[in-house]
């Protein structure tokens, strides 16, 4: 049974029910894996700009060096199995370079949970980040 660990300097200063989504796929993975996962980003880093979804608790980079093409593939697999394609997103990204990573966020163009099939009790609420949400 794998684990999940957190690389030093990762920041997770804001979760998105997203983002929340993202790191119980990677935790459940890990649990039924002989294999550990590594995040290696979260809030931190400069990415892509301000808007970027790692500063707003919606992307997480994990570590993918040590895994085989197979094991890759898999991995990747079965993360996406548990989130789907529907709202969320995930690759390998610069295969095979020093800065190959594994991706995950929540899909560009769309709001994880929708709000139109949350159920409307307070659970869901649209893409608001934890630390967001009013009662």
């Amino acid at each position: 049974m794998g684990c999940v660990y957190v690389k030093s300097g990762v920041q997770f200063t804001m979760i998105a029910p997203g983002g929340f989504r993202i790191l119980s796929a990677l935790e459940q993975v890990a649990n039924t894996s002989p294999f550990d996962l590594v995040i290696t980003s979260g809030c931190d880093g400069t990415h892509s700009g301000p808007a970027d979804p790692h500063h707003e608790g919606k992307a997480y980079d994990v570590r993918s060096h040590e895994f085989t093409l197979e094991q890759k593939d898999k991995l990747l697999a079965s993360i996406m199995a548990i989130l789907g394609w529907t709202y969320f997103y995930g690759f390998l990204e610069s295969p095979g370079t020093d800065n190959e990573h594994f991706h995950f966020q929540v899909a560009k163009g769309k709001v994880y949970p929708d709000p139109l099939t949350s159920a409307s009790s307070g659970a869901g609420g649209g893409d608001q980040t934890s630390q967001e949400k009013t009662t």
